[in-house]
Parts: C-alpha cells; sequence; structure tokens
C-alpha cells in the first residue's frame, strides 16, 4: 500500500466539497429561472384571460352591462380589441315616480313607481346610439334570456321604429 501523505487527502476532501458548491449555485440558477419562467406565464394567462372578456358573449343575445360607476345598460356588446368593447341598440333604465296626491304631505306609500326602458340617443346632447367602452370600466357583463322583460322591451322597440 501505498503512503499518501495527510495533506493529499486532506486536499482532496477540500476539492469534494468545493466541487459540491459549485453545483449548489448552477441548481440556484437553475431554480431562479424556473420560477422566473413560471412568473411569466401566469402573467401571460391572465393577460390573456384580460383581454378574452368577449369570449362568453352571444351575439343573438342582448347582454347586461355593469358598470364600475354604478351604471347598467343593455343591448349588443362586442369585442373591439384587447383594451376596448363596442356596444350598440343601447337602453337604460329610468324611474318615473309620480305623486297619486298633489298633497305635501303625502307619504311614498301614496306614490307609484314605474320603471322604464330609456333609448340612448333622445338625451339633449344628441349621442349615437354606440358607445365605445374601456374594458377597465366594466365590472361584468350577462347575456340576457331572449324571453325576458329588458330583451322583449327591445326587440318590440326596435321592430317599431325601424
Amino acid at each position: 500500500m501505498e503512503n499518501v501523505p495527510i495533506n493529499a487527502i486532506n486536499q482532496n476532501s477540500v476539492n469534494r466539497r468545493n466541487k459540491n458548491k459549485r453545483l449548489k449555485p448552477k441548481h440556484l440558477f437553475l431554480s431562479i429561472v424556473m420560477i422566473a419562467v413560471i412568473f411569466l406565464i401566469s402573467i401571460c394567462v391572465l393577460f390573456f384571460y384580460r383581454t378574452s372578456t368577449g369570449a362568453n358573449i352571444e351575439d343573438d343575445k342582448y347582454q347586461a352591462v355593469f358598470f364600475t360607476n354604478g351604471q347598467v345598460y343593455f343591448g349588443k356588446l362586442h369585442t373591439l380589441n384587447g383594451e376596448y368593447m363596442k356596444m350598440t341598440d343601447i337602453f337604460y333604465l329610468q324611474t318615473k315616480t309620480d305623486t297619486a296626491s298633489t298633497n305635501p304631505q303625502a307619504t311614498a306609500s301614496d306614490k307609484t313607481s314605474d320603471v322604464q326602458l330609456i333609448k340612448l340617443g333622445d338625451e339633449v346632447h344628441g349621442p349615437e346610439d354606440q358607445m365605445t367602452i374601456s374594458k377597465d370600466q366594466i365590472l361584468f357583463f350577462e347575456n340576457l334570456k331572449k324571453d325576458g322583460k329588458v330583451s322583449s322591451s327591445i326587440t318590440s322597440y326596435l321592430k317599431q321604429n325601424k
């Protein structure tokens, strides 16, 4: 058996330890790269989801669109591009309150309240029957049933006013 100096044995151990230490930064780097790739993929998926807001719009139905400012409009919603939606055949609800009596002490039970569906375009400023809406301003939208009150009212109005 050969005599190996103790320094050589210790040097061997140190080399192995250094070799292991060199692998760790490589693994750490790969781990960081993998985390970054997963993060980027997640951002891309969220971006795609955000830009595909119009994926559930049913073209043959009307939509109720709920805005961040509390307003609700009804009509045909279309995807314009990644940032904007377009709405046509636009209507909104307006409450009409009539006093049943001219008595100033009339109570709320003496009043009747009707909700009316108003066509956009008859306002003082005369807007066109079209809106371009930032997707950031839309909370959510719903496809309306064809036989629902709002859809039926819109269809009747459009047939009468062609």
